[in-house]
């Protein structure tokens, strides 16, 4: 142990991480996987614990989507948006719940407690936590944030004893710490961010994209509301007429995709857009390398994985200025930004790219190179660690930018009982 401004620190060894979803496809889940991958590179254990599906009471260990070993703890919270239900089966499993989670903690001599995407189940955490005095730390990713509004009264009220219950909140970007701060006032001293990065030792030559035209625009997301891709299509009906042969390739799944693709008809432009649905992650990457234009037309960001993959495959950036985009892109230096709900600018914007190979190609190397010098996970891990063991160093930001961050607010672990 080492004295930190009067606290202590510890190193994390043994890292215990949830994640609200297991799954492959996303940036949280990107980030969440390259959290995993570079803490045991850089010699730290990760342990992974996920929700089990009810109504079993047993715990299991099985590989994740993604082949990585987990456990599996019945954990249940607000179950079909109904107190009367929920309450019970919370009390019935809590017990089951807490010998899973308090086994794992003390058998693993875990150090610290990180969960990924604000959720109500996180509070077994919570209380876990604080019966073992582990110190707690919740990444926010954008979207939790942005939709605790609508959910309902029991879920709201858990996540704000989550947050509340947390030694440390991280966010993925300044302008996500600042929502966090309007939302949860009362957690001002525990809200920091660091940025997500790009996992630079993993990418290979990329193939052309298969059965689509040269050039062309992509765009990489799930079809939902904040995302826009109702803006991009539009956009792209303004300006089809000027660039033929150029598709509109929209690589991603979700529930607006049938309405997407109505759009599109409705447009007179269907035959220009090629709707790729669900891609392989391992494939994503060659829509970035081969695009003319990238762009991302979202309502709402936290920090986008996405756009910092286009920026390190050289792609040319269009996007919006929401959220944490323009923590990356500066607009006319290394991309262009516009405001969101605007298919003139966007489609303005759009041209202007395809029209100047020199401008894209400028445009692509300078967001690379902001991509190489402050965002690779080989940076941002060492941020993350920092958070994890309690250290106002000036690392509780990104530990490659030359600004000291406005401010560090750390997990300060209260010791572990063994």
């Amino acid at each position: 142990m080492t004295a930190v401004m009067g606290k202590t620190a510890m190193r994390a060894t043994n890292v215990l991480l949830t994640c609200a979803s297991d799954g492959e496809i996303g940036g949280v889940q990107t980030s969440f996987r390259n959290l995993v991958r570079w803490l045991e590179n850089l010699g730290r254990r990760a342990h992974l614990v996920y929700p089990a599906p009810l109504p079993g009471p047993w715990s299991t260990q099985r590989a994740n989507t993604w082949g990585r070993a987990a456990s599996y703890f019945p954990m249940p919270a607000v179950v079909r948006n109904s107190i009367l239900l929920s309450v019970p089966l919370f009390i019935l499993y809590a017990p089951i719940t807490f010998v899973h989670l308090v086994r794992l903690i003390r058998k693993h001599k875990i150090d610290v407690i990180n969960a990924h995407f604000l959720s109500p189940y996180f509070i077994h955490f919570v209380i876990a936590a604080r019966l073992l005095r582990v110190p707690l730390v919740v990444s926010v990713h954008g979207s939790d944030v942005a939709q605790y509004a609508g959910l309902g009264w029991a879920s709201r009220v858990l996540c704000r004893l989550v947050v509340r219950g947390a030694d440390c909140v991280v966010a993925c970007s300044r302008s996500l710490a600042a929502q966090t701060l309007r939302i949860f006032p009362e957690v001002a001293d525990k809200v920091t961010w660091v940025h997500n990065g790009v996992d630079d030792t993993k990418h290979a030559e990329l193939p052309r994209v298969p059965d689509v035209s040269q050039p062309f625009i992509a765009c990489v997301c799930r079809h939902v509301e904040v995302k826009g891709v109702d803006v991009l299509l539009k956009a792209f009906a303004l300006i089809h007429d000027e660039v033929p042969g150029v598709p509109l390739v929209l690589v991603g799944d979700g529930p607006l995709l049938s309405e997407h693709k109505i759009l599109a008809e409705q447009l007179k432009i269907a035959h220009r857009v090629v709707f790729r649905g669900e891609v392989a992650h391992a494939d994503v990457p060659r829509y970035y390398a081969n695009s003319a234009v990238f762009v991302l037309p979202s309502r709402s960001e936290g920090f986008s994985v996405t756009l910092l993959e286009a920026a390190y495959h050289t792609a040319p950036i269009v996007c919006t200025n929401v959220g944490g985009s323009s923590e990356l892109i500066a607009s006319n230096i290394n991309g262009l930004l516009v405001e969101p709900d605007n298919p003139a600018a966007m489609a303005a914007q759009m041209l202007r790219i395809l029209r100047s190979p020199q401008l894209a190609r400028r445009f692509g190397e300078a967001a690379r190179e902001t991509v190489r010098s402050r965002f690779l996970w080989r940076n941002q891990i060492r941020a993350y660690i920092a958070v994890y063991e309690g250290r106002r160093d000036g690392t509780g930001a990104d530990a490659a930018e030359s600004v000291p961050p406005r401010s560090i607010h750390v997990a300060i672990p209260r010791g572990r009982a063994d």
